[in-house]
């Protein structure tokens, strides 16, 4: 064979074998070159914005307590009491001098358990303050161990048929013990505003009361005189003559009102 065709032949088997090792180490190189075009398409993929309601609402949801803005917390919890109905009376003591008696001193009582009210308290880490409270004692039914005093006191004394109703509006708790716990008995002063006849006037109680459970009771004593209410203390010339001034008792019951 001559030697241009034997080298002719050579040459082309060479060829064939650079291409076939060319074309199996393609596929393997592939990836590599794909890879960039796959990066492009996941950047080019839009992020979902958030909503402007839901930012507003995160921003809303746990303002800083640091904040001057933010709004405090509401502490503390309300408990209702309402005076059970024939359960709470009040008395009245007023000192009298009967002219040409042995005894010419005497305390007169009178009493009434017509007693309407309801005071509602909150309890907080500072202790207990009145959120609202208002009591009637209806005066025009008191009662003494003597009628014609009765009589007298509702007629022209003290006009109680005329002004039924003596009202006491309470507005503060004063002196409460720092101790002071529910189920024991508890030393306080209770501040407002009492209205008898046309007048009113402050007035403070020195009170002893506790809370077991659901019920308050205790008993409440106040020191006014008559005269601040636009009436005279009794005086019958050559009979007898009341002292002014009047010591008044309240022992109450109350029962909670759950809503």
């Amino acid at each position: 064979m001559p030697r241009i065709v034997i080298f002719t032949l050579t040459f082309l088997v060479i060829t064939a074998l650079i291409a076939a090792c060319a074309g199996a180490e393609a596929p393997a190189a592939a990836p590599a070159a794909e890879a960039p075009a796959a990066e492009s398409a996941a950047s080019d993929v839009e992020m979902p914005q958030p909503d402007p309601a839901d930012q507003a609402l995160e921003a809303t949801a746990a303002p800083d307590a640091t904040s001057p803005d933010a709004t405090p917390a509401v502490t503390g919890s309300l408990r209702h009491f309402r005076l059970a109905p024939g359960a709470s009376t009040v008395q009245y003591f007023v000192e009298e001098e009967f002219f040409g008696q042995a005894a010419p001193f005497i305390t007169a009582i009178g009493a009434t358990d017509a007693l309407t009210g309801a005071v509602t308290l909150r309890f907080d880490a500072a202790g207990v303050a009145i959120e609202a409270g208002t009591f009637s004692a209806d005066i025009s039914t008191l009662t003494s161990d003597r009628p014609r005093r009765d009589q007298a006191i509702r007629e022209r004394w003290l006009e109680s048929n005329r002004y039924p109703l003596a009202t006491f509006v309470a507005t503060e708790v004063v002196d409460l013990p720092a101790d002071a716990a529910l189920g024991q008995d508890v030393a306080f002063q209770v501040q407002g505003d009492m209205t008898i006849r046309a007048a009113t006037n402050p007035m403070t109680w020195a009170m002893n009361a506790r809370i077991d459970g659901g019920v308050l009771t205790g008993a409440a004593t106040t020191f006014f005189t008559m005269r601040d209410y636009g009436f005279e203390p009794p005086d019958v010339a050559g009979i007898l003559r009341v002292t002014d001034g009047v010591t008044v008792t309240v022992n109450f019951v109350a029962e909670e009102v759950l809503e």
